[in-house]
């Protein structure tokens, strides 16, 4: 399969969700930890938190694809801050790095 490369967040965010999406149609958002590399930490329905361990809708290689993509869109973006891109801080006792990413109906 040929991916197309992320040039900002914004991209990342869309192409990451259209990943997702691929498996779970009806994936919304994303919480992203931008601690280091950036990563998935949860998929969610709307309001509810999607299973992504073994048994859940995804395979370890779309969860993958989804990783790397948001990597390379904040590799590619330069000093653009994720909020600029529309990501949203989560404030959380964990990690002062923990974003929402949203996923636009388009791409459902």
């Amino acid at each position: 399969m040929t991916r197309s490369h992320p040039n900002s967040l914004a991209d990342a965010a869309a192409a990451a969700g259209s990943a997702l999406q691929r498996l779970a149609p009806d994936a919304t958002s994303a919480l992203v930890d931008c601690t280091g590399s950036p990563y998935l930490v949860a998929v969610f329905a709307d309001g509810t938190e999607i299973d992504t361990s073994e048994g859940g809708p995804f395979d370890r290689e779309t969860l993958g694809e989804a990783d790397a993509l948001l990597r390379e869109g904040f590799d590619r973006s330069g000093p653009e801050a994720p909020e600029s891109a529309g990501w949203q801080h989560v404030s959380d006792g964990q990690s002062d790095r923990l974003y929402r990413i949203a996923f636009t109906a388009a791409q459902r």
